[in-house]
């Protein structure tokens, strides 16, 4: 390991398959989230989500049926069950720390039942703390934490922060039902956040819009138009709630993250966001907010994989908020060539700005400590 190692800002778990069933099934029966043979008559291994239904093999190994593929796909899989199988694929791939999402409870955030959402999001929390105790200061596990109470959503936070916890994923956005997030009502769960310095992170496929993975049969003729919304639906609930709605405004050192929605949206949103406050908002005499479209932004952190148009981005927002990520081990995860995609998508804004999206913002957000070499490199 050298001082070319960069750090995972989004990698995930695939759970373990019994995860939940074996903790849940007699108290929610088939409404707990599970694996399944076969969905609408179509055989082979399907995951339940408590909602909706995915085929495994679409979402885990993607559309290569290689041997080469198979073997790969064989041991991301061991990676999430083994946590030093996954130290020897991250080192491998010379990847010093991961901050690792759920994958099957990113969709289990959207279950109608509450109490099912609440009870999956402990099991799954307290598991992946557990797994990630193996390797702690390269392993950095996010919390799942269902927005529905925030009696207990409070509890949760307090509760995963002991656990060693670097994040807490919430929905990210609001069901119809339920109060927008910038409803005072939520404000003891940004408070406290702020207070322990806890990053809040946005994750797509945990709002209202279906990720097309979960769509079968003619159904997924809507796959553009769902693939589209899902990876832009946290942007409105920032502008809206989180900056226009006067949450940061409430809560100036809140620091949110947009994970998986890469960036080359950013110049867009700026141009917005811009509009939105200085026009829009007096024109239609809402709530003046204290600052700036740039000053709110510089407390809003993004995920990135490989977005081609990253140079973009940081002309629009500070660079030192982007950060990328492996998404390892899903099926478009970088691994095992994570080394040479960052050099290719990064390399083209210099050293400096590429050893800051691949490694120091994402270690500097977390509090993640420098081996050695990168430690040398910092000062």
């Amino acid at each position: 390991m050298d001082n070319q190692l960069i750090i995972s800002s989004d990698s995930h778990m695939i759970e373990p398959e019994d995860l939940f069933e074996k903790a849940l099934g007699d108290k929610y029966g088939d409404l707990t989230p599970r694996y399944v043979d076969e969905h609408l008559g179509q055989k082979g291994k399907h995951y339940f989500t408590g909602l909706e239904y995915i085929r495994v093999d679409e979402i885990v190994e993607g559309d290569d049926a290689t041997e080469e593929s198979r073997q790969l796909q064989q041991e991301l899989l061991a990676a999430s069950n083994d946590p030093a199988v996954r130290l020897k694929c991250i080192d491998k791939d010379g990847v010093w720390a991961e901050i690792i999402n759920s994958t099957w409870m990113l969709y289990s955030m959207r279950v109608r039942n509450d109490d099912l959402a609440r009870d999956c999001c402990r099991i799954y929390n307290s598991w992946v703390a557990e797994y990630c105790t193996h390797a702690p200061n390269r392993l950095f596990p996010t919390a799942m934490v269902h927005m529905e109470n925030v009696a207990w959503a409070c509890e949760e936070l307090e509760r995963v922060v002991k656990l060693g916890h670097k994040s807490v994923l919430v929905n990210c956005d609001t069901r119809p039902e339920w109060s927008y997030y910038r409803d005072p009502v939520y404000d003891p769960f940004w408070a406290r956040a702020e207070e322990m310095n806890v990053p809040i992170t946005l994750h797509i496929i945990t709002g209202n819009v279906r990720d097309p993975f979960t769509l079968f049969g003619e159904e997924r003729r809507n796959t553009a138009r769902d693939g589209l919304n899902i990876c832009s639906e946290a942007l409105p609930v920032l502008l809206n709630e989180f900056i226009m709605g006067e949450i940061m405004d409430r809560f100036p050192k809140l620091k949110l993250v947009l994970s998986e929605y890469e960036v080359s949206w950013l110049p867009y949103f700026m141009f917005r966001g811009k509009q939105m406050i200085e026009a829009f908002g007096p024109a239609l005499s809402l709530p003046k907010i204290k600052g700036s479209i740039e000053d709110y932004m510089g407390r809003v952190y993004h995920g990135f994989i490989d977005d081609t148009w990253v140079d973009h981005a940081i002309e629009a927002v500070d660079h030192r908020t982007l950060m990328w990520g492996s998404d390892f081990p899903h099926a478009r995860c970088t691994y095992p060539t994570s080394q040479q995609i960052v050099h290719d998508t990064l390399a083209k804004l210099g050293e400096a700005k590429m050893a800051d999206l691949s490694y120091f913002n994402c270690a500097n957000l977390y509090g993640i400590e420098l081996p050695p070499s990168r430690a040398m490199a910092a000062e």
